[in-house]
């Protein structure tokens, strides 16, 4: 099938990383939003805490899955968005060190962003999306060569 390997060899490749970089962001925006609840908002009023809360979780997670179906889709752009999400955790997290938070939770508000980052920037992430760029071109030019009919 044009140099593209069967659906199952691909998914035991490319799958495992495709899904470690959504779980680091799912713990990224999670951690930040934890942090946030006892540092940037503790004096805040419980329910306007939970509002906030609940308002950054819907744009947090309306980023995280338009990312990561554009990047499914084969959109080379797709993987900024992607970035830019996990880059934004750790730039969010990165001053509450200041209020002094758990260090655990701190530590791995830390590190998840940047374990995203580095399983969005490794080889293996890198092919899927290229393989991806590829048959989402052999299917634009399906499509093409089927409406001339």
């Amino acid at each position: 099938m044009n140099g593209f390997p069967d659906l199952s060899s691909f998914l035991t490749r490319y799958f495992p990383v495709f899904m470690g970089t959504i779980f680091m962001a799912i713990f990224s925006g999670a951690n930040a939003l934890s942090l946030a609840g006892v540092t940037y908002l503790r004096g805040v009023d419980p329910s306007l805490k939970a509002n906030y809360s609940v308002l950054a979780i819907l744009v947090l997670v309306a980023v995280l899955v338009v990312g990561n179906v554009m990047i499914a889709r084969g959109y080379p752009w797709a993987d900024r968005l992607v970035a830019g999400y996990l880059a934004g955790c750790l730039l969010f997290v990165v001053p509450m060190i200041q209020y002094h938070p758990h260090m655990q939770v701190y530590c791995s508000a830390v590190l998840f962003p940047l374990f995203g980052l580095l399983l969005l920037n490794s080889k293996r992430h890198w092919e899927m999306r290229q393989k991806l760029v590829e048959v989402r071109h052999l299917r634009q030019a399906a499509i093409a060569k089927y409406k001339k009919w």
